[in-house]
């Protein structure tokens, strides 16, 4: 039985190439134990790079060599799969709107099957003198895996959403006991998630990164689509179990899908940015919404009534569309992947190579309580960096208590602590924090921080009180954890954080419990003992452009450069 799997987001193609956002993550008797991204150890955003050192990262964290790993496990169809789901996604989009699309297909030419069934039929890797033969996995199945396994149910519908992947846009599965069975899949070309991108980039902003921008300007416009003229432009076709829009086929016929829109992007002249924003979210919120309910249905028409939904992939970064998908009637709770993104991808092969061994039985040791996944540092190590970089520091036993003051008195504090966490979220141990009664922080802390944002940050708030804050919340919601859904906040609770209330009167929450984070939830509950209050502000560790911190020496800097008032790592507190 295969004990240590390795999974790994990469390009094995050419592996001095890139990809999109690799990573690594290590499955040990069906748990997640380490998963770190590419990005947080080489500081580049998104490094989509071959991930050699968070393989080394993983590997040591475990205190493990390549002669224990038993197999690595890669999102990567092999070619012949993948050149034809992209033949067949292309025919499908030209029937559906008349664009051709065979420029798409990588190294498309009439013999493209022919060339593909010539190809390696298997993949080998050596890591440090063993050889591997790669095990290779469906993206958007790893996707589903990653949501599904990782879940505490033991029955749901598994939806998978992106931009595409192995020439797929999205799939949907029943996921019961250690078993995923296909209920159907999107082809690419037609994505809302392509949708969502180009919006992003007509606005003047970086597609595949500032999505979230997006997000949060959507609440100031208008979404009214037909005034827009947008009323067509996009929507999931129940009999096809798909999406259709000829503009984003005809814009995926570019070569470049950074190109400026011919859908969204004359209207700039005619219409504010906002309106525009608002429009496509309501388009992508409508069509996720559509998925989900055809594939409740034809779950329901297998045999399988299902109330739960695991969703993945990058459209399911949307926190606004998952808490459309938490208020369809009948859908009692939902499960984010917390690393919805293709660095996700890395621990759903992983998982995807257990389930597959016929001896495991149950998914038990698959559910994840958290998601510090990534490297730790001790007091000692912070103490080098902290005398090496000549910072005054002071050492408090009782930390936590300290921050609480310190956030009390109105100041905004730097925390490091603990095991950094794996996915785009930072939930506390590699997170910027303050107090939610100032919304003018939004404004100047960003602006610090050189970022362009225009959705609040986050509250992060104990468990026992998110029912009293937060519409609708019940403490069943594993999603809220992660903070990867947004609630209404309670008419009366608005006026007491406003700091980390949308103007649409949502805030997506982390509900935080003292077993899964006992430091966290203890300075939470310090502070409501000073405040009143039992919420603090939460925002990712990071200054605009660079990664969420990872090492001592990363959140050092990036206090500097932050010019934030406080830096809280480990058991030290710096000013």
């Amino acid at each position: 039985m295969k004990k240590n799997i390795l999974g790994i987001q990469a390009n094995f193609l050419d592996l001095n190439g890139t990809t999109n956002e690799s990573s690594v993550s290590l499955v040990q008797d069906g748990t997640l134990t380490t998963c770190i991204a590419q990005e947080r150890l080489s500081r580049k955003k998104l490094d989509g790079h071959f991930p050699k050192d968070a393989i080394e990262a993983v590997l040591k964290n475990e205190n493990l060599t390549a002669q224990d790993i038993d197999v690595i496990a890669v999102p990567f169809s092999h070619p012949t799969t993948s050149n034809y789901s992209y033949l067949k996604s292309a025919w499908k989009a030209y029937f559906d709107t008349g664009v051709f699309l065979t420029r798409k297909i990588k190294n498309f030419s009439w013999y493209t099957l022919y060339n593909a069934l010539k190809s390696p039929k298997n993949f080998s890797y050596n890591l440090n003198g063993k050889e591997f033969r790669l095990e290779l996995y469906d993206h958007h199945k790893c996707h589903a895996a990653g949501a599904y396994y990782c879940s505490p149910f033991d029955e749901a519908l598994v939806v998978t959403l992106d931009g595409g992947g192995d020439g797929l846009d999205g799939s949907v599965y029943i996921g019961k006991g250690t078993k995923l069975t296909e209920v159907f899949t999107v082809p690419h070309f037609q994505s809302p998630g392509t949708m969502y991108s180009a919006i992003t980039s007509d606005l003047g902003f970086k597609r595949h990164r500032h999505e979230g921008k997006i997000t949060g300007l959507a609440a100031y416009g208008n979404s009214d689509l037909k005034r827009l003229g947008l009323e067509n432009l996009i929507k999931f076709d129940h009999k096809k179990l798909r999406f259709v829009s000829k503009p984003i086929a005809a814009h995926h016929a570019n070569q470049d899908l950074s190109n400026k829109s011919k859908f969204f992007y004359p209207l700039l002249d005619k219409f504010p940015r906002e309106d525009l924003a608002a429009a496509a979210q309501k388009m992508l919120e409508d069509g996720v919404v559509e998925m989900v309910k055809a594939g409740l249905k034809k779950a329901e028409k297998m045999g399988h009534k299902l109330n739960k939904v695991c969703l993945a992939g990058g459209v399911f970064a949307n926190v606004k569309a998952n808490q459309r998908i938490h208020e369809i009637p009948g859908v009692e709770n939902i499960f984010v992947y917390p690393a919805m993104g293709d660095d996700g991808l890395s621990g759903g092969a992983a998982l995807l190579a257990y389930y597959n061994q016929p001896e495991v039985k149950d998914k038990k040791s698959s559910e994840i309580k958290d998601i510090n996944k990534g490297l730790e540092f001790s007091n000692d190590e912070i103490k080098i960096a902290l005398e090496k970089a000549n910072i005054q520091f002071e050492y408090f036993e009782d930390v936590e208590k300290q921050i609480a003051t310190i956030l009390n008195e109105g100041k905004v504090v730097g925390r490091f602590n603990g095991r950094m966490e794996y996915g785009p979220r930072s939930l506390g141990n590699r997170s910027i924090i303050g107090s939610p009664f100032d919304p003018s922080i939004n404004n100047w802390l960003n602006k610090k921080l050189k970022r362009t944002e225009f959705m609040p940050f986050a509250p992060s708030i104990n468990v026992e009180h998110a029912g009293t804050y937060f519409e609708n919340y019940s403490n069943e919601h594993i999603a809220a954890e992660f903070m990867t859904v947004t609630y209404n906040v309670k008419e009366e609770m608005k006026e007491k954080i406003p700091a980390v209330v949308h103007i649409d009167g949502t805030a997506r929450p982390q509900v935080v419990k003292a077993d899964i984070n006992p430091s966290y939830h203890r300075i939470i509950d310090e502070f409501y003992k000073l405040s009143g209050v039992p919420v603090v502000l939460n925002t990712s560790f990071n200054v605009h452009e660079q990664p969420i911190v990872c090492s001592p020496e990363d959140a050092i800097a990036g206090f500097q450069e932050g010019k934030l008032d406080v830096l809280a790592i480990g058991n030290y507190i710096c000013r």
